[in-house]
């Protein structure tokens, strides 16, 4: 089930809903990703909520912002968000702002508990 342009997929697998976004994630976008996001979270109630970065170019400080509040929002429910197939920027940018200490980072998406 595709939501908008920077969702390409939402997929529950057991405990788990990997969502996979693509393309760049800016400002311009934000609003979408945030409403496919929470939208998802709310259908699903996943235990973990994994972003498939494999597609994104690009992550500006607005789409951080998105990933910091459904942190928050899947964390409030007692569930655990997890980033996974971060390109080297991204993951060196998470770096430098201190957030691989906030978030979970997975190599590849075959790494998130399903709890199938």
């Amino acid at each position: 089930m595709a939501n908008d342009d920077c969702i390409s997929n939402i997929d529950p697998q057991g405990s788990a809903v990997i969502a996979r976004l693509n393309g760049s994630l800016t400002v311009a976008n934000a609003p979408e990703l945030r409403q496919g996001l929470l939208a998802a979270l709310k259908q699903h109630k996943p235990k973990t909520l994994a972003l498939n970065l494999m597609d994104v170019d690009f992550v500006d400080s607005s789409a951080l912002g998105v990933f910091v509040e459904v942190r928050r929002q899947v964390a409030g429910d007692g569930g655990t968000l997890a980033l996974t197939n971060l390109n080297d920027d991204i993951r060196g940018l998470m770096r430098i702002m201190n957030l691989d200490a906030v978030f979970s980072f997975l190599d590849d998406v075959s790494e998130v508990a399903t709890g199938a």
